[in-house]
């Protein structure tokens, strides 16, 4: 009878400690602080996930750069999320945008 209430004593521990544990995962892994920063650079990421490189400024691609973790998601509801990876690879191909010019 001891062992057994060990066992489920044990259990429950465990249990209540993986709960913690990924509570604490939960915490905001992608923060997009110099993103915020960037006027319009939200909306050049939402655009360039349908393929319109337009607004896609050198200033939106360097707080995009600026991330340091690659498995950070973008979600432009109703689309699907994208990784961090797929905008910075568009930011290496892309032509930008001149500073100070018109869209």
């Amino acid at each position: 009878m001891k062992l057994k209430q060990t066992n489920v004593m044990f259990m429950v521990l465990a249990l209540i400690s993986a709960l913690v544990f990924l509570q604490s995962e939960a915490v905001d892994r992608c923060p997009t602080g110099n993103i915020n920063l960037v006027p319009g650079c939200f909306d050049a990421l939402r655009l360039a996930s349908d393929k319109d490189y337009s607004r896609l400024s050198r200033a939106c691609c360097r707080a995009v750069y600026s991330l340091d973790s690659d498995t950070c998601f973008f979600l432009f509801y109703p689309s699907p999320a994208y990784s961090i990876k797929i905008f910075k690879n568009i930011c290496l191909n892309v032509k930008y945008v001149p500073a100070g010019s018109r869209f």
